[in-house]
């Protein structure tokens, strides 16, 4: 008899984005929005959710570029929840950097640090730190490699084309978990999928439209590069959605201008894309890829997800496009009081494939 999956690791994440003034002409301060992200964490704590990740980004558009000093702070008012980046680019960071912060992190927490690194879908970080857009994923694949070399040794010595070398370099502090947790971050490309998997790293899949079709031919990619490898034991998958719970259908629609605001370019060389009414209406669908609804609904659709790709965790992304704080915290309760008991009671007896 095969033996039930572990329950599902069930959290939230915020990219942290500013819109000021909102749709419903509410001003939002930078400050305002950092205190927002440390009680977003202990009211995540306090439902019981497995952690909270807090994004990275360069321009006046989001209010966090340092995702560990916000988690710290969220640390200090916690005590169990776990405390991930999501993500931190490393393509345009200092991995022995990275490593000292949430190492740091994880000490201040007392063990409750992660770490999830991607390249970044931005081209702001690129320009600001004078790392060369066109060679993204050259630089991130080396920067990788010794973000993992300084995670597995406190003196580093190392050689490569875009940063300068060490000769036995002690890279301090240590972080209290041994190996902090890395996972990796992925958005459609399924070479970074089996990156992944042949490295043993845990990865992140953000679902931001399309197909659970394509999720799963990722997800499959990234088993059987680590079945290759050899590494299928270091596994996990996770799941970044577009999430709001609410009590009816209707107001579930009524999201829409937060969602369009939320993802429009906000500048001419900035990312992002505009939603048209009809593709927000169809992402809410049965199939669609917003987990946006009733309760009941997206426990559906969440429970069909992991039947489709079989996730170790889902991460919400839950305060975006300005929704007001009150709308988000009743999602919030949704979210832990409803939604995450069924979906790891599901996962947990579920049989592994």
């Amino acid at each position: 008899m095969n033996a039930p999956l572990p329950a599902t690791d069930v959290g939230i994440a915020s990219l942290t984005d500013i819109q000021s003034p909102t749709v419903d002409g509410r001003n939002v301060t930078t400050g305002e929005r950092h205190r927002r992200l440390v009680v977003l964490g202990e009211t995540a704590e306090r439902l019981g959710l497995d952690h909270i990740g807090i994004g990275e980004h360069h321009s006046p558009d989001f209010a966090v570029s340092s995702p560990a000093v916000v988690l710290a702070a969220i640390a200090a008012r916690t005590s169990t929840i776990r405390l991930t980046s999501s993500v931190s680019t490393l393509s345009t960071l200092d991995p022995v950097r990275l490593y000292e912060d949430f190492a740091t992190l994880d000490l201040v927490s007392a063990g409750r640090a992660e770490v999830t690194v991607g390249r970044s879908a931005y081209p702001d970080p690129f320009r600001l730190f004078g790392v060369p857009m066109e060679k993204y994923d050259a630089v991130f694949e080396e920067k990788l490699e010794l973000f993992l070399r300084v995670r597995g040794t406190a003196h580093v010595t190392w050689r490569g084309r875009f940063r300068s070398g060490l000769d036995a370099a002690a890279v301090v502090p240590r972080a209290q978990q041994d190996p902090l947790p890395v996972w990796v971050g992925v958005g459609g490309t399924p070479e970074s999928a089996e990156r992944a998997g042949r490295l043993g790293l845990p990865m992140m899949l953000g679902y931001i439209g399309g197909p659970a079709e394509r999720l799963a031919y990722l997800a499959a990619r990234y088993r059987a590069a680590g079945e290759e490898a050899g590494t299928t034991d270091r596994l996990r998958l996770g799941l970044g959605v577009h999430f709001f719970a609410t009590d009816s259908a209707a107001n579930a629609r009524d999201t829409y201008p937060y969602y369009r605001e939320f993802l429009r370019p906000k500048s001419p060389n900035g990312g992002g894309f505009t939603v048209l009414p009809e593709q927000f209406e169809a992402g809410l669908g049965p199939h669609g890829h917003l987990l946006v609804g009733t309760p009941e609904h997206i426990t559906e659709k969440a429970l069909r997800l992991h039947e489709a790709i079989r996730f170790d965790r889902l991460q919400a992304l839950v305060d975006w496009g300005g929704l007001p704080e009150d709308a988000v915290g009743s999602s919030l309760e949704h979210l832990g009081r409803t939604i995450a008991p069924a979906l790891r009671d599901a996962s947990h007896h579920a049989a592994p494939a």
